[in-house]
């Protein structure tokens, strides 16, 4: 963070602060402490940013300075700067904060906005502010944290009629990224209304990226409508139309996005949802044509696999997202043939699956010991290696917003050691799953994705 500007006048309040601070012989992250970050403070002395009353507070007794005065100080740049308000200062912000977001560097783009007093910012600003902010924390994978940022955006947005187009678009990408949320979360009706919401506001000038991401989205969903009724008993009279209808209403909105990632030349992400292609024509049952498609991706990215340290090196992303779509389709694969009993060739494919994730993301890695777990399992289950993958799974995802997939390690990992004998170490399990079950609950609308290497 760049130091603040050496012209700022002393008798302001960002100069009052700033030589306090440098007389105290305290550094910006000194007084930032634990409650704000460093860049909020620079921008402060700099006079970009006019502080809460609880910031103001809070500078006042850090740095020994008179609160009333500090608050004459602030009361006096307002009236001196009309030609600089408040809100101009919060659109500077905003946008170095966007640019920095597009160029992925979110960690400083989260670090300029996540101290921030909303209430005190413009109607017709904060909402943008909280959804960019939101975007930072999703990015992150931080889905608690995002969600809330979003529901605030969604309750203080304008009516999209006469917006202009950018802040329409940025309107659409709200409610995507909180269908996003709420599906990591496991919240799948709200997810569901979430995407529908979006494909409705969508017109001629769309960006097809927007209805790519919205009817995948719902294809998602949808493939986890179809899975999650087996658990509901009170639905088992209709279990089979209802699990067809939503099968192939997750097939038609797969298929949709592929054609249109294929129509923007975006190769990985059509790939990537051909994989869900295929995981959706398994639960139809036409495995021979999960085959091909699986394998076709395989051959297609697995040269991923040997590329040397210097090419990783010039575009780890790529690099990532490429591993990502070998994981994925290796890791079906090994659980097409665990299936049908071929365990030595579905433990050739859990194997790629492990190797790709270990070039890409924790959850990858995580979904790839799973399934090694699982394929251990059908062939010994008192081997003591299947606890050592389900337990390496459980590890990968500590720490992560992966709620739904820890839930799912947790719940393998108990019910493993369960049926091994091992009966308060598989309770301690199933009592983790059900502690992060009800977290999500609590992270709720009544309460109120990088993907990590």
């Amino acid at each position: 963070m760049p130091r603040p500007s050496k012209h700022v006048s002393p008798d302001t309040l960002g100069g009052r602060i700033r030589a306090a601070r440098e007389y105290l012989q305290l550094s910006l992250a000194d007084v930032a402490g634990d409650h704000y970050s460093t860049s909020l403070i620079s921008q402060i002395e700099r006079n970009r940013i006019e502080p809460s009353e609880e910031s103001l507070r809070y500078l006042a007794t850090r740095l020994k300075l008179s609160f009333d005065d500090l608050e004459i100080l602030a009361q006096q740049h307002r009236s001196a700067n009309p030609e600089n308000p408040p809100h101009k200062c919060y659109e500077e912000l905003r946008l170095q904060a966007a640019q920095l977001l597009t160029e992925k560097n979110i960690t400083t783009a989260l670090d300029l906005l996540q101290d921030l007093y909303l209430p005190q910012i413009s109607a017709s600003q904060r909402w943008r502010i909280a959804a960019l902010r939101g975007q930072c924390y999703f990015k992150q994978r931080k889905f608690l944290k995002a969600q809330q940022d979003f529901m605030y955006a969604v309750s203080e947005q304008p009516r999209a009629e006469g917006l202009p187009a950018d802040q329409r678009h940025e309107l659409m990408l709200l409610h995507l990224h909180l269908a996003g949320t709420y599906r990591e979360l496991q919240q799948l009706e709200d997810a569901f209304d979430q995407y529908t919401i979006t494909l409705k506001m969508m017109n001629g000038d769309t960006p097809f990226g927007y209805g790519a991401e919205a009817h995948w989205g719902l294809a998602l969903i949808a493939f986890a409508q179809a899975h999650k009724i087996d658990k509901d008993p009170s639905l088992i009279p209709c279990i089979e139309t209802y699990k067809s209808d939503k099968l192939h209403m997750a097939l038609e909105h797969a298929e949709n996005a592929r054609f249109l990632y294929r129509a923007m030349g975006e190769q990985l992400r059509a790939a990537a949802v051909t994989c869900h292609i295929a995981q959706i024509e398994t639960a139809l049952g036409d495995i021979e044509k999960v085959r091909m498609y699986l394998k076709d991706v395989l051959t297609s990215w697995l040269r991923v696999l040997d590329e040397p340290a210097a090419i990783i090196a010039q575009d780890k992303h790529r690099q990532q997202e490429e591993a990502r779509i070998v994981s994925d389709a290796a890791c079906s694969l090994a659980g097409i043939e665990l299936e049908a009993g071929n365990y030595q060739l579905a433990c050739t494919y859990a194997d790629q699956a492990l190797a790709a994730g270990k070039r890409c993301y924790k959850l990858k890695r995580a979904n790839a010991y799973m399934m090694r777990g699982r394929i251990l399992e059908a062939m010994n289950p008192y081997d003591q290696a299947v606890e050592a993958a389900f337990r390496s799974a459980t590890e990968e995802l500590t720490g992560t917003h992966r709620i739904a997939a820890r839930i799912g390690a947790h719940v393998r990992l108990g019910r493993h050691l369960l049926r091994i004998g091992k009966i308060k170490e598989g309770e301690r399990e199933l009592e983790q799953a059900h502690f992060l079950s009800d977290l999500v609950s609590a992270s709720g609308p009544a309460s109120s994705g990088e993907d990590i290497p």
